[in-house]
C-alpha cells in the first residue's frame, strides 16, 4: 500500500525536531505563493511536492561531519550545494528559468511550457525534476536531470515525490538520486506532446505575449519575443524587447550574444562587439560567444585578437566546424594558405562523420 505523503511529512518532522542529524529547514510557503507559481509560468506541480512547500519551503538535512567542517550560519550558500537540498518555490522558479533558458536539448515551442521542473539539488551538483503535469494528473516521477547529458539519458530516480521524500528521511538526507533507464527516460514522458517542427517566429510571439501579459518582467520571454521579431525582420521590436532581457538580468551572457547578433546583421559591428566582449566576459569557454566575437573583429580589421579567438574555440571544442570555417576565412585573409588548407580539410572531415 503508498505511503501517504502526510505520514512521511510526519516523520520528517520527527527527524528535524529529535535528530540524530543537523536539519534545516524553511517556515512553510503560502498556498496562494504556490497558486501564484503555478498560473504564471502555466506550470502544475505534484500535490505531494505541494504539501511539503506547505510544511516546509525548502531545506535539507545533513551528516555531522558536513555541519561540523561548514557553519550554516556563517555559510548556508556553502552547506546548500554540498548537500542533497531541496529548493523553495522562489528557488524552483529561478532554477526552472535557467533549466529553460538552456533548454538540454529539448528546443523552445516544442514543448509548451517547458516540461521539466527542477526542485532538488544534489550534492553532485546535479538537478532532480519533475514533469509538467497534464490535466487529470496528480502526480510525477522524479528525474534525474545531467546538465550535460540531454534527456533520453536522465532515468527515473522513484516514482513520485513521496517516494523520493520517503527515501530522503530513511537515509538521513542522502537519498538514491540516481535514475534508472530500464524505468523510463525524461523524453519517454514528454514525446508525445514534442512537435516534429521547429515554432514559428510567429508561434513564438503568441507564447510570448501570452506569458508576458502573466509576468511583464520574465526576461527570457523577452529574449525569445527579440529573437522571434528578429526572425521576421523587424529589427527596431527584436531590440527593444533584447535591451528589456538585458535590462531584467544584465548578467547573461545569452542576451548579450543574442543583441551582438541583432546588431551585427544590421551592419552595427561596434555595438555588437561590445555586446560580444560582455558575452565572453561571462562566459569565456563558449565557442559560440568567441566564434562571434571572432566575425566582428574580423569586420573590424583586427585579425590578430579574431584569431586569438578562435583558437581559443578550438581548444574548447575541437569538433566545432564553425570555428574552423571562420579560421580557414581568416588565414586566407591573412595570406596563410597552407594553414587555411589544413582547417578547410578539417571542415570537410568533420562534416562527413557528421553525415
Amino acid at each position: 500500500m503508498p505511503v501517504h505523503i502526510h505520514k512521511v511529512l510526519e516523520r520528517l518532522d520527527n527527524l528535524i525536531g529529535n535528530g540524530p542529524v543537523p536539519a534545516f529547514f524553511k517556515n512553510p510557503a503560502p498556498a496562494d505563493q504556490i497558486r501564484s507559481f503555478e498560473k504564471r509560468l502555466g506550470l502544475r506541480l505534484p500535490e505531494s511536492y505541494k504539501a511539503f512547500l506547505q510544511y516546509a519551503n525548502g531545506g535539507m538535512i545533513i551528516t555531522d561531519e558536513l555541519n561540523s567542517v561548514l557553519d550554516y550560519a556563517a555559510n548556508p550558500e556553502d552547506v546548500k550545494w554540498n548537500a542533497n537540498y531541496l529548493y523553495s518555490i522562489e528557488e524552483v522558479e529561478e532554477k526552472y528559468k535557467e533549466m529553460q533558458s538552456w533548454n538540454y536539448g529539448i528546443p523552445f515551442g516544442n514543448v509548451a511550457p517547458y516540461p521539466f521542473i527542477p526542485f532538488c539539488h544534489t550534492e553532485s551538483g546535479e538537478h532532480l525534476v519533475f514533469i509538467n503535469l497534464k490535466a487529470g494528473e496528480t502526480e510525477s516521477v522524479v528525474l534525474d536531470a545531467y546538465h550535460e547529458e540531454t534527456p533520453e539519458t536522465w532515468g527515473v530516480v522513484a516514482g513520485d515525490f513521496t517516494a523520493f521524500l520517503e527515501d530522503y528521511v530513511n537515509s538521513s538526507g542522502y537519498p538514491n538520486v540516481l535514475g534508472e533507464l530500464e524505468n523510463g527516460s525524461a523524453l519517454d514522458f514528454i514525446e508525445d506532446d514534442i512537435e516534429e517542427e521547429e515554432p514559428s517566429p510567429e508561434h513564438i510571439l503568441l507564447i510570448t505575449e501570452k506569458k508576458l501579459n502573466q509576468d511583464p518582467d520574465d526576461d527570457w520571454q523577452h529574449a525569445l519575443r527579440g529573437m522571434a521579431y528578429r526572425d521576421l525582420g523587424n529589427y527596431p521590436l527584436a531590440l527593444e524587447h533584447l535591451n528589456r532581457a538585458i535590462e531584467l538580468d544584465p548578467t547573461d551572457a545569452y542576451y548579450y550574444f543574442c543583441r551582438g547578433s541583432l546588431l551585427l546583421d544590421a551592419g552595427k559591428t561596434r555595438p555588437a562587439l561590445i555586446d560580444f566582449d560582455i558575452a565572453v566576459k561571462f562566459d569565456p569557454d563558449d565557442p559560440l560567444y568567441l566564434n562571434m566575437r571572432a566575425i566582428a573583429l574580423m569586420d573590424k580589421g583586427k585579425l590578430s585578437r579574431a584569431l586569438s579567438d578562435l583558437d581559443r574555440a578550438i581548444e574548447i571544442d575541437g569538433k566545432n566546424v564553425l570555428s574552423y570555417m571562420l579560421r580557414e576565412k581568416l588565414y586566407t585573409e591573412m595570406g596563410e594558405s597552407e594553414k587555411a588548407a589544413r582547417d578547410a580539410a578539417m571542415v570537410e572531415k568533420l562534416e562527413k562523420e557528421d553525415e
